[in-house]
C-alpha cells in the first residue's frame, strides 16, 4: 500500500493500529476458546424464561415510560423469542405486533453496506473505488483528501469531519435539503481530525454513499434496497422508502418525554420527496423482518434457500474491523472489552470473551438495536417507540447477558441509577459510541424574559452560513425570534440573559432539546459581524452541530 500526501505519516499509524485490531477480532472468532474468561462468566446459558424475561422488560417499560416495544432473539438458527409489548400511539392504544413498522434510524447504515456489497460481488464497483470516480462533485474541504477518499472511507467514520458535522441538513426532520445539496455542501465542512486516523460518527457520508448505489446501478438507493435486499429475503413490513398508503396503519408512532410527560413526537413529511436522510437512517422495518435479516446476518450472507445475497467474503469485508474506536466506561465495567472497531456498517468489541457485532439506531421518538455473537449463533433485535437510550441499553443486555452467564445484573439499574426518570432528557446520541448509562440534562431554570425590539435592534437582520443557508433574528406578531429557513423546526423566541451580547433561544417545538444562546460578535467599530449559536446544556444530541455554523450578517 503506497501512502502520500499530507496524512501519510498518520495514516502510516492508522494501518499498522488497525492490523492489530483487526488479528485481535479474528483471534476472537477462530479461536474463542483460547480467550480467557472474565471470572463472572459460566458456561453458555439457555434463555431465561419467558415469564421472566416478561417481568423485566414490563418493568424496563414502566420506569423508563415506554408505551412500545418489539424484541426478538435467534439462536442456532431458530427464534426462541419474538414478542411485542405495549401500544404502538398512546392515544389510540393500538398494540404491537412483530408486524408493526419501526424506524430502524443507524441501523438503516448495515443495509446500505450490503447494497454496496452485491454491488462489488457484481463488479460494478471497489470498495477501493474512489468516490469521485462514481460521484464527480463530491468534494471535502481539502482537494487531496477529496480524489483519495474511498468508498470504504464513506462507511467507517474516519474522515476527519467533527462528530455528527453537517447533521442540521438532516435533522430535525422534515428537511428541505436534498441530497444533491447536502452532498455539494460537504465541501464547506471544516475537518476536526485527522483523515484515516481518528474516529467521529458521521451521517451525511452515508448518504454520499447511498448516491453510489445509485450511481453504480442505475436505481434510486431506495428501489434498490426494496428490490435487491427486501425482496429476496420477502421482508414484506420493511420500506426503504415511504410507507405505502395502505401499510400506515401498521407504523409505530415515536414518542418521547415533552415537558416532563410522554407525548407524540411527529414530523410533517413531505411523502413526494424522498427522505434525504434515507441510506444513514430512513428504513422503517417490523421486528419480523428485522429477525429475517439477522439470521442473513448469521448465515454470512446466505438466504433461507441457501441462495446468498452477497458473499461470504464481502460479510467477512463488512464485519472486519476497519476504524480503532475508544473503549466505553460500560463496556470496560460490565464486559471485559479490551479493543472497540468500526467495520462497515457495523461496531464490533469482545464482550466476556466472545466477539461482538452491533449497532444501535436512534431517531426522535425511535430506538433500535441489533447484536450479533457469532461464536454463539445468537442475534437480538431491540425495536421502541421512546428516545429513552436507557430503555434500549437495559432490554437488549436483559436478553443478551444470560447467553453470557449473567442472568442476576438488574440492567434497568444500572443503565437508569437516577429516580428522576420524568425529566424531559432521556436520550444521549443519534448513534452513540457507547451503551453509557445517560445523563440527564441539568434543570437549571433560566429566567425567561422576552427580548424586545429596542434591546435588540442591531442585531435584527439575515445571518447566512454556506452550507446551512440563512437565519434571520427578526420581530414577528411582537416576539423577538431566531428562525431558519431551510429547517423549518428551528425557530424560537428571544430571551434576555445575564451575560452581556448573549440572548436565550427555546426553540417552539420543546421536544428538540437544543436550546442554544445567540452569542453577537462584533468588528473594530462595534457592528455585529456575526452570531454564534452555543448550546444551553452540555449534553445535547451532537447531531444539532451548531459549532459548526458561519453565521455571517448579511447587510440589507
Amino acid at each position: 500500500m503506497t501512502l502520500s500526501g499530507p496524512n501519510k505519516n498518520n495514516s502510516v499509524i492508522s494501518v499498522l493500529c488497525l492490523c492489530v485490531i483487526m488479528w485481535a477480532t479474528m483471534w476472537a472468532t477462530t479461536s474463542g476458546a483460547q480467550v480467557k474468561p472474565v471470572k463472572h462468566v459460566k458456561h453458555q446459558q439457555p434463555m431465561p424464561s419467558e415469564a421472566k424475561v416478561d417481568r423485566k422488560i414490563h418493568n424496563i417499560m414502566d420506569r423508563l415510560n415506554i408505551p412500545g416495544v418489539a424484541v426478538g432473539v435467534i439462536k442456532d438458527g431458530h427464534r426462541v423469542l419474538e414478542k411485542s409489548y405495549g401500544v404502538k400511539d398512546i392515544r389510540t392504544n393500538e398494540p404491537v405486533s412483530s408486524q408493526s413498522l419501526f424506524k430502524i434510524a443507524s441501523n438503516t447504515k448495515a443495509f446500505t453496506a450490503a447494497a454496496l456489497a452485491i454491488l462489488v460481488d457484481e463488479g460494478k464497483l471497489s470498495w477501493d473505488d474512489p468516490v469521485v470516480k462514481h460521484l464527480p462533485d463530491f468534494q471535502l474541504h481539502d482537494p487531496w483528501i477529496s480524489a483519495h477518499f474511498t468508498i470504504t472511507d464513506l462507511l467507517t467514520h474516519r474522515s476527519g469531519l467533527g462528530l455528527g458535522a453537517g447533521d442540521l441538513m438532516l435533522w430535525p426532520e422534515p428537511s428541505s435539503f436534498s441530497r444533491a445539496e447536502v452532498v455539494h455542501n460537504l465541501r464547506y465542512l471544516k475537518p476536526t481530525g485527522q483523515f484515516r486516523a481518528d474516529y467521529a460518527y458521521d451521517n451525511l457520508l452515508y448518504i454520499v454513499a447511498g448516491e453510489v448505489v445509485a450511481a453504480a446501478s442505475g436505481q434510486p438507493w431506495e428501489q434498490f434496497v426494496e428490490k435487491r435486499i427486501f425482496a429476496p429475503l420477502g421482508m414484506q413490513h420493511c420500506y426503504a422508502g415511504h410507507i405505502p398508503q395502505k401499510e400506515r396503519a401498521l407504523a409505530a408512532t415515536p414518542h418521547g418525554m415533552v415537558n416532563g410527560k410522554l407525548a407524540t413526537i411527529e414530523r410533517d413529511v413531505d411523502t413526494t420527496k424522498p427522505n434525504v436522510s434515507g441510506a444513514a437512517g430512513g428504513i422503517q422495518c417490523s421486528l419480523e423482518d428485522m429477525l429475517t435479516w439477522a439470521q442473513v446476518q448469521l448465515n454470512k450472507g446466505n438466504t433461507a434457500n441457501t441462495k446468498p445475497l452477497f458473499s461470504s467474503k464481502q460479510h467477512q469485508e463488512m464485519w472486519s474491523a476497519k476504524t480503532i474506536m475508544p473503549v466505553s466506561g460500560t463496556d470496560k465495567r460490565y464486559n471485559n472489552s479490551h479493543f472497540s472497531a468500526y467495520g462497515l456498517g457495523w461496531r464490533l468489541n469482545d464482550v466476556d470473551g466472545k466477539l461482538r457485532v452491533h449497532h444501535s439506531g436512534s431517531l426522535a421518538g425511535m430506538y433500535s438495536y441489533v447484536t450479533f455473537f457469532p461464536e454463539l449463533d445468537l442475534g437480538i433485535v431491540v425495536l421502541t417507540n421512546q428516545q429513552s437510550s436507557a430503555a434500549r441499553s437495559a432490554l437488549m443486555y436483559t436478553l443478551m447477558k444470560p447467553y453470557l452467564g449473567d442472568e442476576e445484573t438488574d440492567w434497568l439499574s444500572v443503565f437508569a441509577p437516577t429516580t428522576s426518570l420524568t425529566n424531559s432528557k432521556m436520550t444521549q446520541s443519534k448513534a452513540s459510541t457507547s451503551d453509557a448509562p445517560i445523563k440527564l440534562a441539568s434543570t437549571t431554570s433560566v429566567q425567561a424574559v422576552p427580548v424586545t425590539n429596542r434591546s435588540l435592534k442591531t442585531a435584527l437582520g439575515l445571518y447566512r452560513d454556506n452550507w446551512l443557508g440563512d437565519f434571520y433574528i427578526e420581530e414577528n406578531n411582537g416576539r423577538i425570534q431566531l428562525r431558519s429557513t431551510r429547517v423549518i423546526k428551528l425557530v424560537g423566541g428571544v430571551y434576555a440573559d445575564e451575560q452581556a451580547d448573549r440572548f436565550l433561544v427555546r426553540w417552539d417545538d420543546r421536544s428538540l432539546e437544543a436550546d442554544v444562546y445567540i452569542k453577537l460578535h462584533r468588528d473594530k467599530n462595534k457592528a455585529i459581524s456575526h452570531i454564534e449559536l452555543i448550546p444551553v446544556h452540555a449534553d445535547i444530541d451532537f447531531s444539532y452541530d451548531f459549532q459548526d455554523l458561519n453565521l455571517r450578517k448579511i447587510d440589507a
